[in-house]
């Protein structure tokens, strides 16, 4: 499996942690234990979307992808320019 797939399927575990986590403490707010590891797995997240990004360009895209007077995500490869590796 290449590096950008395996990095895709951490980030996305770590976002359907996060889901559970909600629905969790939609049942029990008291928990901060479940709070802070919700927290922590977060930040976990976001320093994996940053280095995603680092390397293979915006994980979404948003407005904030302009550069210039152009969208600077068509210059990523497009879905159908990759080949399955599983």
């Amino acid at each position: 499996m290449n590096e950008k797939r395996q990095m895709l399927r951490r980030i996305y575990s770590y976002d359907f942690t996060i889901l559970e986590l909600g629905l969790y403490l939609d049942t029990h707010s008291d928990d901060m234990r479940a709070l802070k590891t919700r927290q922590q797995v977060q930040e976990k997240r976001a320093q994996l979307v940053q280095e995603y990004e680092a390397k293979f360009g915006p994980y979404v895209l948003t407005s904030d992808d302009v550069k210039g007077n152009r969208w600077s995500w068509v210059d990523n490869p497009w879905p159908w320019d990759y080949r399955r590796e599983d």
